[in-house]
């Protein structure tokens, strides 16, 4: 954005304290982020207000968005603060605004898995022809996503943004923002299960988005994904399907590599490309079809996605392949994990040569089908691998029951309770030319483990 603390007060109702023309080129709700020139939006956590943290962010922020009857001190010279009845909506709104003053094309993102990973392979096969901007790692929420929004070049063409939602609403909530061209969806899967009835509530929630999307636009749906089909009717956009064996964007002739990568044929509405990717798994090969079938609706051409595909890398702990002596193969997806998401890791470390090693973390927000998803993880695992390390609680003491009872030999099997000690158990038990699958719900904190392995600093 590029507007002063009196722009923002117009915009959202409310009053300037301090200096009423501070420039503001961006905003966040995170003190820790906060860059020169943003718009500190002071919000309750669930720990702390960031009322407490205004004082401390206008040492960097230019001006605070806060509410009207906070005991705040005066702001400093050249400061200011725009005192507002409630700041969420009023940030929502400013977001709103942002959103309608520039000419964007914006494509949004949503799903229950591999939203992060489509994300940046659509912004990364769009940006050789369009000035792109995106939303950064996960930043999706009502939370991340109006900053990402807010602190955009202004002069960019398109806006990749990924919108995701851990309960009811909130993706109602972004789509009014995003207001996108188009919409695509990845998978709709048991994720966040604790907020929802059952896996309908889900896809009901998901298709919150459907409204707001252009009826000029596009919608680019899993041809795979039954938990869609009925997604069509809710718009008046056009439909690209993506997947399935007769869809308009699919991919055919797929070469596994191992880790290595792959190569397939890539079919696109336009034409159809050899593409080389050198991403492990056919999870990646599918994410990269997804975000091709999207680029096609901006004009990108299949040659033109298989001249960027070979450079393409995976988002920081999301499927990175790293090399951390002896030959020992690490495969880090410890940013996040869901049952389909960990169904497909194990698929992929199955294929892999060498002895094979699976480590899990227990897998949150799953509520009533926690038990169940983590014992059916473990059976998938016996299958998969030749040591399992389970991490966590009760949970992963059902990851590992769930081996057992699938036919893992218990010498096999351990289980421990953080990720600190799964590093300590690697470092005795690993041996020359493992690969190391390391896979567990953000809270488990499994970047520890990797950082541990690989002598890097966990995020």
């Amino acid at each position: 954005m590029r507007m002063t603390a009196a722009d923002v007060a117009r915009v959202v109702g409310g009053a300037v304290e301090g200096s009423a023309v501070a420039r503001l080129f961006g905003a966040e709700v995170d003190s820790r982020r906060l860059e020169d020139g943003d718009l500190f939006v002071a919000l309750p956590g669930a720990r702390r207000d960031g009322h407490e943290f205004v004082g401390q962010a206008l040492e960097t922020a230019v001006a605070a968005l806060v509410r009207r009857d906070a005991d705040l001190e005066e702001p400093p010279s050249e400061r200011a603060l725009v005192r507002v009845d409630d700041p969420l909506p009023a940030y929502h709104e400013l977001a709103r605004h942002e959103r309608r003053e520039r000419a964007w094309r914006v494509a949004a993102v949503t799903g229950s898995v591999a939203k992060t990973t489509t994300k940046d392979f659509l912004a990364a096969l769009l940006a050789p022809h369009h000035r792109v901007g995106a939303s950064q790692g996960n930043r999706n929420s009502t939370l991340g996503l109006p900053a990402e929004i807010l602190s955009q070049d202004p002069e960019i063409e398109v806006f990749v943004a990924e919108a995701g939602m851990s309960s009811p609403g909130e993706l109602a909530t972004l789509g009014k923002i995003l207001r996108p061209q188009l919409l695509l969806y990845t998978r709709i899967a048991p994720v966040h299960t604790e907020f929802f009835p059952d896996l309908e509530g889900i896809v009901r929630a998901k298709a919150e988005l459907l409204p707001w999307l252009d009826d000029e636009g596009t919608l680019v749906i899993n041809a795979n994904d039954s938990n869609q089909d009925g997604y069509p009717s809710e718009t008046a956009a056009r439909v690209i399907r993506y997947g399935g064996n007769e869809s308009e964007a699919r991919i055919e002739d797929v070469e596994h590599r191992g880790l290595l990568g792959c190569r397939f044929r890539l079919v696109l509405p336009d034409g159809e490309a050899e593409i080389d990717l050198n991403l492990p798994g056919q999870h990646q090969a599918e994410n990269l079809l997804a975000a091709a079938a999207a680029a096609s609706a901006f004009g990108v051409r299949a040659e033109q996605v298989a001249a960027t595909a070979p450079d393409l890398v995976a988002p920081e702990h999301r499927g990175r392949v790293i090399a951390v002596g002896d030959g020992i193969s690490l495969v880090d997806d410890s940013y996040n994990a869901s049952p389909l998401a960990v169904g497909r890791l194990l698929e992929l470390l199955a294929r892999a040569p060498g002895r094979r090693v699976a480590v899990l973390g227990e897998m949150y927000e799953l509520g009533d089908l926690a038990e169940e998803a983590h014992r059916d993880a473990g059976a998938k695992a016996a299958t998969a691998c030749d040591l399992l390390v389970a991490v966590g609680g009760a949970d992963a003491g059902r990851i590992a029951d769930g081996a057992r009872d699938a036919g893992q030999p218990n010498e096999s099997i351990h289980q421990v309770e953080d990720a600190d000690r799964a590093a300590e158990l690697l470092r005795r038990v690993l041996r020359p030319g493992d690969v190391v699958l390391v896979k567990g719900s953000r809270g488990v904190g499994l970047d520890r483990t990797v950082a541990a392995l690989t002598g890097e600093e966990a995020a």
